[in-house]
C-alpha cells in the first residue's frame, strides 16, 4: 500500500477519534446542569411543612405526599442528603421542636428513617379513638359550606373513624358514653373514657359495670365525708337509741302531773291517821 495513502488514512482517523472525545465531554459536561435542574425541580415541588392537628396537617398526612419523591426519584442521593432536604422542608416552630427534643443529639448523626420516625412521633395526631370518632358524629354542614369540600371532609373523617375495625361492642360503648352529657356526669364521663383508653375493645356490660363501680364509690366518699351522718340508716338508728334513752331513764314532764294528782287523796288520808294515832298515845 502507498505510504502517502497511509499517512493520510492514519490522519483521518486521528481527527476522527479527537472529534468523538470532544463529542464526550461536551454531552458529560451538558448532562451535568440537566440532573442538577431536575434535582432542583423535584425539591422545589416539596412544600413546606406547618403542623396543623385541628386541619388533619399531620406529618404522616404530609410525608405521604412526598414519600415516593425521597424513595424512587431520589434514590441516587446518600442518607444524609435526603434527611437534610427534609429538615429544611420544616416550617421554623417545627425545626426548633424538633431540635429541642433530640438533644444532646445532632441531626446529622440520625438516619433518614430515624428523623421520619420522631417527625411522626411530634407532629402525628394525638388525638385518641374515641375523640376521633365522636368528632365524626358531630359533623354538621354550615349553609356557608361547600359541598364538594364537605365531602371530602366527610370522606376523610369516616376513614379516621375506623368503621371497618369497629366492633358492635364498641359502638355501644361509644353511644352510651356521648349520652353521659350532664355536667353531674363529669368524672363517670372521665373514668370511662380512661377505661376506654385502656381498653379499646370493651363491652357494654363491662362499661355498666364499671359505671356501678363509680356511682358507689362516689356515695362511699359522700358517706365518709359526711362522718356517718349521710344516711337514712344512721338517722333511724339515732332516732331508735333517743327514743330507748327516754324509757330508761324515767318518765317525762307530761306524765308527772297525772302521776302527783291520783296520790294526792292517799297521801291525805295517810296524813290524818298517823295525827290521830299520835293525839291517842298522848291522851294515855
Amino acid at each position: 500500500m502507498d505510504p502517502v495513502k497511509l499517512e493520510e488514512l492514519f490522519k483521518q482517523q486521528l481527527k476522527l477519534m479527537e472529534m468523538l472525545t470532544q463529542t464526550q465531554i461536551s454531552s458529560r459536561v451538558s448532562c451535568t446542569p440537566t440532573i442538577l435542574q431536575s434535582v432542583d425541580g423535584i425539591t422545589s415541588g416539596i412544600s413546606e411543612f406547618l403542623y396543623d392537628p385541628d386541619a388533619n396537617i399531620t406529618f404522616d398526612t404530609w410525608f405521604r405526599c412526598y414519600e415516593d419523591l425521597f424513595k424512587v426519584d431520589l434514590a441516587d442521593r446518600d442518607d444524609s442528603w435526603k434527611m437534610r432536604l427534609l429538615l429544611r422542608k420544616l416550617g421554623p416552630s417545627e425545626l426548633d421542636k424538633y431540635y429541642y427534643f433530640i438533644l444532646p443529639q445532632n441531626p446529622r448523626d440520625r438516619s433518614f428513617d430515624a428523623t421520619v420516625k420522631t417527625l411522626s412521633q411530634l407532629f402525628g395526631d394525638h388525638h385518641s379513638l374515641f375523640n376521633t370518632r365522636y368528632r365524626c358524629l358531630k359533623l354538621v354542614m354550615n349553609e356557608s359550606d361547600d359541598f364538594l369540600t364537605h365531602v371530602f371532609i366527610v370522606n376523610r373523617e369516616c376513614e379516621r373513624f375506623k368503621l371497618k375495625s369497629l366492633t358492635d361492642d364498641q359502638f355501644e360503648s361509644l353511644v352510651f358514653i356521648c349520652s353521659l352529657q350532664s355536667p353531674e356526669f363529669s368524672d363517670i364521663r372521665t373514668r370511662l373514657l380512661n377505661r376506654l383508653e385502656q381498653d379499646p375493645t370493651p363491652t357494654l356490660n363491662a362499661i355498666t359495670d364499671e359505671y356501678q363501680r363509680i356511682v358507689n364509690l362516689q356515695r362511699d366518699t359522700t358517706l365518709v365525708q359526711s362522718g356517718g351522718q349521710g344516711g337514712s340508716e344512721v338517722h333511724a338508728i339515732q332516732r331508735q337509741n333517743k327514743s330507748s334513752r327516754s324509757t330508761t331513764y324515767g318518765p317525762s314532764k307530761a306524765s308527772a302531773p297525772s302521776f302527783s294528782s291520783h296520790s294526792r287523796p292517799v297521801q291525805k288520808k295517810r296524813l290524818i291517821i298517823s295525827t290521830f294515832s299520835l293525839a291517842s298515845l298522848g291522851r294515855s
